[in-house]
């Protein structure tokens, strides 16, 4: 009868532990109940997609966000999921840096996935979105932007090229770079071959340059021939006017550094042209 007892007392006491556990996990945890806007001297956000990345200047604004933040049980199967997510980078005044992504339903904090409350995680994707349409939203260019050339309702991604690029620092200071690459008429095994029957092909960069500074070609009869002359490419706006036949572009573009970000950057391409 003993036993009977202690057998049932101890069913009781597991239930009573599961049904804690579930309850706690119902609950979820707030981990940035506690953080404080003076913690952090730098924060930004990355949108994917559109692939920008942009400046948070109302720090407190998105601590508010993050207060209401909840997280559940870790689950990294968000590697599966498609959509939009919103990255959030805080450099804090210890010098060390944390990574929060919104990718409803989950959380991924510093790489690892957690199920997460629906509301709040949606309020931080809407929040980073209401950044992105603000007029004066602070893009961040830590690179130079991707070029994607369109003609004939199909579009290609263009070469990157040489560059020289700034970017500001955390501590206030900017870091230059420069980086040199290979002649358009020297990557033929990297440049595929774009065929179009329209004569205007536009440039639509991930971030609009605040000018494009050149357009030039080059005939595919002078692959290799690295002293070819090049010929003068029309630009109206956003587009440049195709030569018929095939010849391999480059463009040259500029963002202004205003912000601490920016500078100059070339793109090759090699469109076919028939009328």
């Amino acid at each position: 009868m003993r036993r009977k007892k202690g057998i049932v007392l101890m069913i009781c006491v597991l239930v009573v532990c599961v049904a804690g556990v579930a309850l706690l996990i119902g609950r979820g945890e707030k981990p940035y109940r506690n953080l404080d806007a003076s913690q952090i001297i730098l924060a930004t956000v990355r949108l994917t997609p559109p692939d920008k990345t942009i400046q948070i200047t109302e720090i407190k604004e998105l601590v508010e966000y993050l207060e209401d933040v909840v997280i559940y049980n870790k689950d990294n199967s968000y590697t599966e999921y498609d959509g939009q997510g919103v990255t959030f980078t805080l450099t804090m005044s210890d010098g060390t840096q944390t990574s929060i992504m919104a990718y409803n339903p989950f959380l991924v904090i510093d790489g690892i996935g957690y199920k997460t409350k629906y509301e709040p995680c949606q309020a931080l994707n809407s929040y980073a979105n209401r950044l992105l349409d603000k007029e004066d939203a602070i893009i961040i260019l830590e690179e130079p932007p991707a070029l994607a050339v369109v003609s004939d309702n199909t579009s290609i991604s263009a070469l990157p090229g040489s560059y020289s690029w700034q970017k500001a620092e955390a501590d206030g200071t900017t870091t230059s770079s420069q980086a040199d690459s290979a002649h358009p008429l020297d990557c033929k095994d990297l440049l595929l071959k774009f065929e179009t029957t329209e004569q205007a092909a536009a440039l639509n960069f991930t971030e609009e340059p605040d000018r494009l500074l050149s357009a030039r070609c080059w005939s595919d009869e002078y692959w290799g021939v690295l002293s070819a002359d090049s010929e003068n490419v029309d630009i109206n706006g956003n587009e440049i006017v195709l030569k018929p036949g095939g010849y391999i572009y480059e463009v040259r573009a500029e963002w202004d550094a205003d912000n601490g970000y920016g500078g100059t950057a070339q793109y090759s391409f090699y469109v076919d042209y028939s009328e």
